[in-house]
């Protein structure tokens, strides 16, 4: 495995001839020796969550009117939540590095640092245990209660995704090796903006940072970015 791609965004490039991910953004979760694993968070449906459940006048307000359940991708899994609430589900973030700054190799871990904390939040007002990992740009869950009580909270930037994309041993290194995708940072106004300019914007920040790396220090502006 050349580089893992956890908590990095996949930009599908005019490259890629499968037709199952053209224009697509993917976030990936999980990337090891034995595969990959994302969502895709640029393919709405008109399918909402709001449809799949009972509402309930004790849930706490009007459910959140963006609640579409997007295509994760073309493998069929569970209906799961990408969302910016920390403390419900799981962190998803950039892999750890180690002592240098580089990133863990398979199998290695880093035991010093981790930060536990009891935080309060609505999944369970008893408080849990969570890992402190330095801001991650987002969480995922697909407990029930969770995705109900994401559906009542406007203040949360939510992404209710329906399949995922996946990959076997080596299959997405060797998409990437010959150009199939582009690799972008998971900022918060790709992961959760607008579906409709993802892409666009995805592919923009990338080729920015491409040339900022060719030629350290000089300014390559451009007012869409701002």
């Amino acid at each position: 495995m050349s580089e893992n791609l956890s908590g990095r965004l996949l930009i599908a490039s005019p490259y890629l001839g499968d037709g199952n991910f053209l224009r697509s953004v993917i976030f990936i979760i999980r990337h090891d020796p034995e595969g990959a694993f994302g969502l895709a968070i640029n393919r709405p449906t008109e399918n909402r969550f709001r449809d799949l459940v009972a509402l309930s006048t004790t849930a706490g307000g009007e459910p959140r009117e963006d609640d579409f359940i997007y295509r994760g991708g073309p493998v069929e899994g569970p209906l799961l939540a990408l969302h910016n609430l920390a403390g419900i589900g799981d962190p998803c973030g950039p892999v750890s590095l180690d002592a240098t700054g580089e990133p863990l190799g398979p199998g290695e871990s880093v035991t010093g640092g981790a930060k536990f904390t009891i935080e309060n939040h609505p999944a369970d007002p008893f408080g849990s245990m969570s890992i402190d990992l330095g801001n991650p740009p987002a969480w995922i869950t697909g407990d029930d209660d969770h995705l109900r009580i994401l559906l009542h909270r406007p203040d949360a930037k939510v992404r209710y995704i329906a399949n995922y994309s996946g990959w076997g041993p080596r299959q997405l290194d060797e998409e990437m090796r010959v150009g199939g995708w582009l690799v972008g940072k998971p900022d918060s106004d790709i992961l959760f903006g607008d579906a409709d300019q993802s892409w666009e914007l995805a592919v923009r920040r990338c080729g920015h940072d491409i040339l900022n790396s060719m030629a350290p220090g000089v300014h390559f502006g451009d007012p869409n970015l701002n």
